[in-house]
This record gives C-alpha cells, structure tokens and sequence, in this order.
C-alpha cells in the first residue's frame, strides 16, 4: 500500500473538513469578536463599553460639560452620573419610578427626573462626586392621579427659573417652580407630547407630539405654530444660524433650524425657524444604510457637535449612531458608528468624541454606554462597513423563494411566555430539573407531539422581551420606540409598529383575513371596541373569541374557532389568512384552589391541539400551514438563552419527525408567513429574516393530527 504524501493528507483532511455541515449559528459571543443576537444582528460596539444600570434612556451634559447624568428607566430605575474626564461613573442613586427624560440646574447643582407613573418629579442635589436624594414634587395631586397619570420629559428654562414637565398620556405639559415644588401654571399639550425644548431666547419652546412639533409661547402657554413631521417624532435640538449663502444669492428666510428624529421612520427632519418664529419644514434627511432601506432604523434621539456641523442620530434599531453633516443648507449621512444594543439617547463631548446610551445588553437586565473618542474619516469609513455588516439585510437583497403552491391558507397563532426549556427542554435534551419536568408531557401532551410528529425546531428565539414588544415583534416585525420603553398598549397610536401589522400588510394584497383575538373585546358580543382600522372591519374579528382575560379558558376559545371552522367546511372557502392569539399560558397567573401555572398551560396545550386536530381533519389540510410561536419567553429561564423558545411549523408538507437546529427567530416566522401569502416584507428585519421554508417538502403526508388529552385538570371544570 502507498503512503500518502503529506501535502496530499492535508489536502484531503481539509476537503474531508470542508465537507461536514457547518455547525449552525448560536445567539452567544462569536469566534472573530463581536456578540450574536436574538434577532439575527450581531453587535460589535466601536470604543469603551461603560457598565450602566438597566435599560438606560436618557442623557444630559452639564453646562460646562463636565459631567453626564443618565437616566436608568428599566426594571430598576436609577439616576447615575459619569465624570467625562476619565469616563467613570462616579455615583448612582435609585429611583421609584422613571419618565422619559430629566434636567439638570445651571449650576449643575441640582437634578430633576420625571417620575413616570408616580406622577412627580424627583430632584437630587450633586456636590461634584455625590448624587444625594431631595424633595419630591407631586405635580399630579394622589387624588387626582389616574392610570393615565405619567410625568414624562422634564425641562428647565434657559434662565434657570422654572421648571416645565410633560404629562404624557393625559395630554397636559406643566409649570413648576422649583423652589416651592408646585404646580403653577399647566397648560394644554398636543397628543402624548414626548419631549420639550427650549430655544436659546427662552421666549417660546417647542414639544414632539403624535406627528408634529408644536411651538408655545413661554408667558402665556398658547400654541403658536405647528408643523407637521413623519411619525411618532421623539428628540429634537436646535443649530443656530442659517447656511453660508453663494455669492449672488439670497439668504433663506430661516435663521435657525430644529432637528427632529422621527422613530417610526428612517428619517430625521429639519425645519427651518425664521426671525418671526415662523416654522417650515425644510427637508428630511434618510438615516438608512441604503436609500431603499425599508423601515426599521428607529431613529430615536439626537445631539449637535460643538461646532453645530454634525448631527449624531441615534438608531435603536440598527444599533448604530448616524453621522449626518449638517453644515450646509442640504444635509447628508456621511457614516455609521457601530455602538451597542439598541442605543436610546447620544452626547457630543467638547472634545469630539461622541457618547450612546444603550439600552440593553446580553447580560440582562443592565445597560452601556458606548464611549467614542475624536476620530477621523478613515476612522468613519471603516465603522460604516461594521455597522452596515453587522445586519441581516443586504440593499437589493432577493426577496425569498416563492412558497409552495399547495399553501393557499396560513394559520397564524401567537401564544404567551414560555421559554423552551419549560415546555420542550425535555424532549431531545434529557430530563432536566423537577421545575423543568413539571411542564412535560403531563402537563403540554399536545406540544410534546406536534414537535415529535411535525418537526422540532430547538434553535429557536423570540425577539420580545416584554408582552407589548413581543406582540408587535411577532404581528408587525418590530417593535416600536414608544413599546420599547414604555411598555403601553398596542392601542396607542404611537405605539404602531412603523409599517402596520401582518394584516395590514394582508389586506393591502387582498387576502382574505378572519381574526381571532388580536384587538378583540375580553367579552363576547361586545360591538365596537376593536381598536384597529383592518381588524374592525365586518366580518374579519370574531367577537365571541375572548380577547386577552386570564379567567377564560382557551380551551373554549377553541371551540369557538372550531364552530367557525364547520362553517367554512359548508361553504368551501376559509380565509387565507387567519390570526390567532392564544395568551393564557403565562406561568405567573394562578389563582389559590383554582388556578395553577400547571393548569393554565395545560389548557392552553389542549385548545392548540384542538385546533389543530379540527384542521387536519377538514377539507383545508391539504393547503393549509399552520405557524405556532410565542410572543415572548419571559414567565422562565432557558439554559441557552432567555430569548430561546418553543415554535411549531404544522403541515402535510413538514419534513416529518425531523429536528431543524437551524438558528429562527420571532422575524423568520413572520417573514414565512409573508412568503406563504405573497406579501412584502414590512422592515428591514423580516426583510432580512431567514424564512422557515427549509422544512417542507413536495411531497405531502396528509396524516390527520390527533388531539391528546392533558394528565391534570384544566381549570375547576375538566373539558
């Protein structure tokens, strides 16, 4: 026998190696640096990474510029100060509650928070080290308060006088002067007015609210101009002076410009101020990697260099910061700094460097500040291929393949909170712990099928970190700003995700849509409370399918959409697509001798099975994909991840009794759907989403699926 030469072994070794399927990609640090995400985005932040509280979402300089105060607006709110000399936080103090916004004295001396649900504002003193707690400024008297009471943004007077705070859902914007800690004047707002910034004379001030900027005049309180900008505008600052006019032409009419950030687009828009305090849009300014970016950036907060030639946005939704020249009288992107996960608010320092504020990180529940020192253009262009790498999404990027042709229904079903460890970590990956193993095939029989049956996807990640974001993640392939840090309901308009919702998007195409759950009444039959443009229209929401109610059963929820079912069988037609929201499978609810955390996902396990074994026995099988996945997974931990969850991919077409460690997340169910119906994607993340169609094949096995009864009581009653 003839030895190999050794170049020769070597060679083959590597084709040997080249030939074994790549491990598939983990949410989790990566070999080359960097940190992959949840989402499918990778973060590898440019500068110093500065530890902060959690979820940080605001950030004044003082007026000499030697000190950063941040505001910790997350699950526990803080107030911390960083000296900017040496980038260290000096000191932090603990909040009950947190707005949007806070503060601080002229003399640095002082600073005041928005207090959010607590309806007041905190102040602290600072000494140059030490951040000591206050007074406490109950601007909406205990008895006054109501749900919607939530003090938001908090902004001084140029003269260090008054005070002025914005009463977010009640629509007020509120006088205080700070000596006596009352309320002195307070005056009508625009709707949800988000920020407040007053101009270097102090004789008026300008507030973001749904859609526009409104101009009040300081003394009085009156409304004097408004113009209109895209939608939910956020941060805004102020540039003094117009541009250098050319010889032989004749200066613009403006003498000052605003800046506005508009988080539900890609843009941020400038309106130019006159002498006469007349405002008029001047342009908007895309913000987006490409030109044909779809929506999705976010830009949610801005700063002004010294030197007022540079505007610094920051892109919740790209983790980056933009860096727009402002200089002349046409504005334009000229890079990307990358910085960390989903940057809320950004400073530019005296020194040229630039701060962002972030809002999350991979350790839970903290957050950073990315810290960039002066750079130079190279420095730029090279940051700008990070960022831009750095997403899913390629400009000119392909949309998916086409679906399958036997897929003329899509079943669409978003459950609750539940990590994959505590419904499914038991079927492929042993035992694990009694907690772990009380969610097991006693109690989620269904589930524990459907993935041995169909297919099991135990790569899988939502996107939500919260019921609200999950939702929209799931149903509208984000989540909005106003979600991300207020956690309010879907109903507000600010709230929207940017593009609408998947059937928005559905309706547009003309597909057929019936919706069970989503905006619905938590009381059957109650007329007019379906709070949506496309889902109130007739005969798309069934109104006996219970919205959200912890009390009711899904397990008759079930029946109702099976009832529904009977009728499509008779008539020959069901909807291409249908939604449903099965929400009562929260570990958390239960309720002494009735309801346990075991019960409720057992009902919850049931009614899923019941719909599904109602489907694959109807005439519909053979055409339908049923898409199964939860909002969010926060009710339980996951040893892989927070984020890792349970989904389900149900059809004739499934490659049966498979297991598929493709890394999927909330975004690839969404945009499997999208391929299925036809549809566009809505933002740059289901744009560049990898959709699930890797599972099916031509060949279909129309074996019915066959409910299994849960071994535990359901509720009081054993349905």
């Amino acid at each position: 026998m003839k030895k190999v030469p050794s170049f020769l072994a070597a060679a083959l070794g590597a084709a040997l190696l080249c030939s074994q399927p790549a491990p598939p990609q983990r949410v989790g640090p990566l070999p080359g640096g960097g940190f992959l995400l949840n989402s499918g985005w990778k973060l590898q932040p440019a500068g110093r990474q500065i530890p902060l509280g959690s979820f940080p979402t605001s950030l004044v300089a003082s007026r000499d510029g030697n000190f950063l105060f941040v505001l910790n607006a997350g699950a526990k709110p803080s107030l911390s100060v960083i000296v900017t000399a040496s980038a260290r936080v000096a000191d932090s103090a603990p909040l009950e509650d947190a707005g949007l916004g806070m503060t601080v004295s002229p003399r640095a001396d002082r600073v005041y928070v928005g207090g959010g649900a607590h309806a007041s504002v905190y102040e602290f003193t600072f000494d140059g080290s030490k951040l000591r707690p206050g007074r406490t400024f109950a601007v909406v008297p205990q008895a006054n308060r109501t749900a919607n009471s939530f003090i938001g943004d908090v902004a001084f007077s140029p003269d260090g006088r008054l005070l002025y705070a914005t009463d977010l859902f009640d629509n007020w914007f509120l006088v205080i002067n700070p000596q006596s800690g009352t309320v002195i004047q307070r005056f009508k707002a625009g709707q949800r007015p988000y920020r407040i910034l007053f101009p270097p004379d102090g004789k008026s001030f300008f507030v973001t609210s749904d859609g526009s900027v409104t101009q009040y005049d300081t003394a009085t309180g009156s409304n004097v101009g408004v113009v209109r900008i895209g939608a939910h505008p956020t941060d805004l600052v102020w540039r003094n002076g117009g541009p250098d006019a050319a010889e032989g032409q004749d200066r613009p009419a403006w003498t000052a410009r605003l800046f506005v950030a508009a988080a539900n687009t890609n843009n941020v828009y400038s309106v130019g101020v006159s002498a006469g305090n007349e405002m008029t849009r001047l342009e908007s300014i895309n913000i987006g990697f490409s030109p044909d970016q779809p929506l999705g950036m976010t830009p949610s907060a801005l700063a002004l260099s010294p030197d007022g030639k540079r505007l610094y946005v920051a892109c919740s939704g790209a983790n980056a910061v933009a860096v727009v020249d402002v200089s002349g009288e046409r504005s334009f992107t000229a890079g990307f700094i990358p910085v960390g996960w989903y940057p809320t608010a950004v400073a530019a320092l005296k020194s040229g460097g630039v701060v962002a504020l972030n809002a999350k990180t991979p350790a839970a529940g903290t957050g950073s500040a990315s810290w960039i020192d002066p750079f130079a253009e190279d420095q730029l262009a090279q940051w700008t291929q990070t960022a831009t790498a750095a997403s899913p999404y390629a400009s000119g990027k392909a949309d998916a393949p086409a679906p399958l042709p036997e897929i003329q229904h899509v079943i669409y079903v978003v459950k609750g909170s539940r990590t994959y460890d505590q419904v499914l970590g038991d079927l492929k990956e042993g035992a694990g712990d009694a907690a772990r193993a009380t969610f097991g095939e006693n109690v989620t029989p269904n589930q524990h099928k459907l993935a041995r049956e169909f297919v099991l996807f135990d790569n899988f990640y939502v996107n939500g970190d919260g019921p609200a974001g999950g939702l929209q993640w799931s149903t509208g392939g984000i989540a909005s700003d106003f979600v991300m840090k207020l956690e309010r309901s879907e109903r507000e308009l600010s709230a929207q995700p940017p593009a609408g919702y998947l059937w928005t998007n559905a309706a547009s195409a003309g597909i057929p849509l019936r919706n069970y759950g989503f905006f619905a009444p938590n009381a059957p039959g109650v007329p007019g409370v379906v709070h949506d443009p496309v889902l109130s229209r007739p005969n798309i929401t069934n109104l006996q399918f219970r919205g959200v109610d912890p009390d009711f059963p899904d397990a008759e929820r079930a029946k109702v959409f099976v009832s529904d079912l009977a009728e499509f069988e008779k008539s020959g037609n069901m909807p291409g697509l249908i939604l449903m929201r099965l929400a009562n499978d929260a570990a958390s609810r239960s309720v002494p001798g009735k309801i346990t955390p075991a019960s409720t996902a057992a009902d919850n396990d049931y009614a899923l099975g019941v719909i599904v074994d109602a489907i694959s026995h109807s005439t519909f099988w053979r055409n339908t994909a049923i898409l199964v996945l939860e909002a969010d997974a926060q009710d339980g931990n996951d040893h892989v991840d927070s984020h890792r969850s349970l989904a389900f991919v149900i059809s004739p077409y499934v490659k049966r009794r498979t297991v598929d460690s493709t890394m999927y997340n909330t975004i690839s169910m969404l945009r499997t759907a999208e391929v299925f119906l036809g549809l566009h994607p809505m933002t740059h993340f289901d744009a560049g989403a990898r959709p699930m169609t890797a599972v099916f094949q031509s060949t279909p096995d129309a074996s019915p699926y066959t409910v299994e009864k849960p071994r535990i009581r359901l509720d009081e009653r054993d349905h």
